[in-house]
């Protein structure tokens, strides 16, 4: 065959090349971007066509048109990282006759050629008027493979699109068993991790079993046995109830069933990470239909955990970092030393006795404390000045919550994250600053802050000042209650304040 590659990616299209050239394919050209291609189609015919969603200069489903102008009979696959439902459906409707989601395998890519070279001699025998009947009877059941093929798209697209929306590990692991008793005729499903000492299996989620305790929960299992039932590299393993029962304590699904399962193990970096089980609805084992969705699932999971880990450990390394520069901003003065960490508690303290969820909370305990990173740029001679500021001055340290903002801008936090940030010095009455925000327009978690940061820089020693009694500095906070404060954090933290006592 005369096969056409149309892929950006300089790499993945040499592959491509040599492993279609392995395949003994008459011929094997590669375009990386849409004019190459287009001039190349026009030179010469081919049999196939692997086309990339995203070119360069054009857009693929544009290359596509002017492909089955040139020849309606060649079959193109349509490829892409980043498939939507609506571009796969209309890549369908414009003649395309199947898509790869990367990331592929290049056994993908020889399976699909092969049925390609099927349905292509369907076409030329319906096209030439031989064996009408026949080519009709074959042409239907390609319209249901297609069909089929466009109902695998929309769920890989499903599949994909929600892993994509998942911010947290502890809400990947029940995705993952949702979804594939969404994608699959499964009645239960759970997923498991190995711990590094591989001698126990940890529960982490489940669909539809009947298990006493809710996730986690740990099981002990021979050491080594998982590595050497999912083997180096399978991605599916079916195990009947008499394997499953020697293999696995009984209690891991659910004693109450004897049914057959089916495990995909998840590898990180090659090491496996744990694996999904899945319950057949009868006797049946899963379809290649499912078990493919099953695995892309799986594959998609993997990504999105490494992902997750990379960008836990850079997020938590900067939060460390900007946790040493407030440690460093408060050490150069005696006075408010520590002052970060006193009122993140304060305000941890107010949310709780307030109910807040604990999202809110969290918020609190890790944005708390950078709540003043803003003075960072702020002049020093500003900042530990002995005496009051002047009207020019205070001015200058007014900016801090915007300077604060903008320096955690990239981190991904939420509105009321940053809020925390920049809004911790508005007022109720809205006389405070940087926006001049009034009662509800002030964020909760900001006007926590605030009372937290009024109340310990009144109660901590300054240059120009003494410190306020506990006692005093309540009094103060009271006094200015439905002006510079929402009545019920400082309520809270009155309450607060009475039970220590």
């Amino acid at each position: 065959m005369k096969v056409l590659i149309v892929e950006d990616d300089a790499i993945l299209g040499e592959l491509l090349r040599e492993y279609l050239q392995r395949l003994d394919h008459e011929k094997v050209e590669v375009c990386v971007t849409g004019g190459e291609a287009r001039a190349v189609i026009e030179e010469e015919t081919f049999d196939c066509a692997f086309v990339d969603l995203r070119l360069p200069d054009t857009n693929g489903l544009q290359l596509l048109d002017a492909i089955k102008r040139q020849d309606p009979s060649l079959p193109v696959v349509m490829m892409s990282g980043y498939p939507t439902m609506e571009y796969t459906i209309e890549a369908m409707r414009k003649g395309a006759i199947d898509f790869l989601t990367k990331p592929f395998t290049l056994q993908d890519v020889a399976l699909t050629l092969a049925r390609v070279t099927k349905e292509r001699k369907l076409l030329l025998e319906n096209l030439s008027l031989q064996l009408e009947c026949q080519a009709k009877k074959e042409l239907e059941m390609v319209n249901r493979e297609l069909e089929e093929k466009v109902h695998e798209q929309i769920k890989l697209f499903e599949i994909s699109r929600e892993i994509d929306e998942i911010r947290s590990s502890e809400e990947l692991y029940p995705r993952i068993v949702n979804l594939a008793s969404r994608i699959a005729s499964v009645k239960k499903a759970s997923f498991f991790v190995m711990p590094p000492e591989q001698s126990q299996l940890m529960l982490l989620a489940h669909y539809g079993l009947a298990i006493d305790d809710s996730p986690p929960c740990i099981f002990e299992i021979e050491n080594g046995r998982l590595k050497e039932l999912f083997g180096e590299r399978s991605t599916h393993v079916f195990l009947s109830a008499e394997r499953r029962a020697a293999d696995f304590p009984v209690e891991c699904f659910g004693s109450e069933d004897r049914g057959m399962l089916s495990c995909w193990p998840l590898r990180i970096r090659g090491e496996l990470f744990g694996f999904l089980a899945a319950y057949h609805n009868g006797e049946e084992k899963i379809s290649s239909t499912e078990n493919k969705l099953l695995d892309f699932l799986i594959r998609k999971s993997s990504l999105a955990i490494e992902n997750m880990a990379l960008y836990e450990s850079l997020v938590g390394n900067f939060y460390g970092i900007l946790k040493s520069l407030v440690n460093a901003l408060e050490a150069k003065d005696l006075y408010t030393g520590k002052h970060s960490e006193r009122v993140t508690g304060y305000a941890i303290k107010i949310a709780r006795r307030m109910g807040c969820n604990g999202a809110q909370v969290e918020a609190l305990q890790t944005v708390g404390y950078l709540h003043d990173i803003g003075k960072i740029g702020i002049n020093d001679r500003i900042l530990n000045k002995p005496s009051a500021l002047t009207g020019e001055e205070y001015e200058i340290v007014k900016k801090h919550p915007a300077i604060g903002e903008s320096i955690v801008a990239e981190l991904g936090l939420s509105a009321d994250e940053r809020s925390i940030i920049r809004h911790h010095h508005e007022r109720w009455d809205g006389r405070g600053y940087p926006d001049g925000l009034a009662q509800s327009e002030i964020p909760l978690l900001a006007r926590i802050i605030s009372v937290a940061d009024s109340f310990d820089a009144m109660t901590s020693k300054r240059a120009y000042r003494d410190a306020m009694s506990v006692e005093a500095a309540v009094a103060e906070l009271k006094n200015s209650r439905g002006r510079q404060f929402d009545p019920e954090p400082l309520d809270a933290f009155v309450d607060v304040v009475n039970e220590e006592e």
